[in-house]
């Protein structure tokens, strides 16, 4: 996915520092993609790893991977890229003397032409990232939408439903195998678009973030447990704020609800509620209207209360105390109740 990294990197040194931030994020498997020289035995029998298996079959799923078109992560490079070959993909050839071999190719993905690039452990020369951008140039924005809807519906059948993420222009699913992101991006200087997705192993890449030098952008990667990451605990909240923040009509606001897939509950002359259940997660949002104008809002959400602050200052917001965040005209109160739970008082 080099070509979609360098064009998006390009995208956001240009844009606010917030948004910069955040595509470095959301776009974080961004490790070498070279086999190393020394390669270690780290005891992994790639015989015994499952495809995307039914966690419930299995009282352990230290073997059950996160996968790409069945084949699963966490095995060696030379055999993922057998078994892509005989999918009928072909590698990339590159310009110029290479002193290592790298892993890109090109083929079809759900329907599009695809370069695919590996993320490939240095240490065990395992892959535990995928890339995969897709080829099209979109001449707009709805036409990269319908793009969006369509891949989001083949990832959900895949890899299970996520939630929308980045202020609606990404889409993330954590399954307790790994992780797939989604994201589109206008280019630079031009009215078209750009998508593509990165899905990793949980248990794959908790090893290889243990080999990377910079982490400064990089996730930190969950607690595992016979085999299986922890479940979501964190949505895209502060981005779902920030947009109700900027579209304060009782329409709009609805409008932005429905678009991160919250359920819309009970409707009064003072008050709209909604609702969001992923699994165990569950985040719920109350607006006080004044007729067809919003007046307050207020977030509440099983949520992981340190990321949810390492989101209000990615988006550019500051704080002095970490409870009330500011960003030019848009306040944020941020706390927990009596159950633990985040709540957020936005005006």
């Amino acid at each position: 996915m080099k070509k979609l990294v360098m064009i998006l990197l390009a995208v956001a040194f240009v844009s606010l520092p917030a948004e910069a931030q955040f595509f470095k994020k959301l776009f974080k498997k961004k490790a070498k993609t070279e086999a190393g020289a020394s390669v270690k035995d780290d005891a992994i029998n790639d015989d015994a790893q499952v495809a995307l298996a039914d966690i419930a079959t299995f009282a352990d799923n230290r073997n059950n991977r996160n996968a790409f078109l069945q084949i699963p992560l966490g095995i060696k490079a030379d055999r993922f890229e057998k078994r892509l070959l005989q999918q009928g993909f072909v590698e990339r050839k590159h310009d110029g003397k290479q002193t290592s071999k790298t892993y890109t190719y090109e083929g079809e993905v759900y329907g599009v032409k695809s370069v695919i690039t590996l993320a490939v452990s240095e240490q065990t020369a395992r892959v535990y990232a995928v890339d995969v951008e897709d080829q099209t140039i979109y001449p707009s924005e709805q036409d990269v939408k319908q793009r969006f809807a369509t891949l989001k519906g083949e990832l959900t059948k895949e890899y299970g439903r996520g939630f929308i993420d980045n202020q609606g222009e990404a889409y993330t699913i954590q399954n307790r195998l790994g992780t797939v992101n989604m994201h589109y991006e206008r280019n630079s200087l031009t009215t078209s678009y750009n998508i593509g997705f990165a899905l990793d192993d949980a248990k794959a890449y908790q090893k290889a973030y243990q080999e990377m030098e910079d982490k400064e952008y990089e996730t930190a990667p969950r607690v595992i447990t016979d085999g299986l990451a922890a479940a979501c605990n964190h949505t895209d909240l502060v981005g779902l704020a920030v947009k109700l923040l900027q579209n304060n009509s009782l329409k709009g606001a609805q409008n932005i609800l429905r678009s991160y897939d919250y359920t819309i509950g009970k409707t009064t002359a003072k008050t709209v509620t909604a609702s969001f259940a992923l699994d165990a997660y569950k985040a719920s949002v109350s607006l006080t209207r004044r007729k067809q104008a919003i007046t307050a809002i207020s977030l509440t959400a099983n949520d992981d209360l340190e990321a949810v602050c390492r989101d209000l200052q990615t988006n550019g917001f500051t704080s002095a105390d970490q409870k009330l965040w500011k960003q030019g005209r848009m306040t944020i109160a941020v706390s927990t109740d009596k159950q633990g739970r985040v709540v957020m008082a936005l005006r």
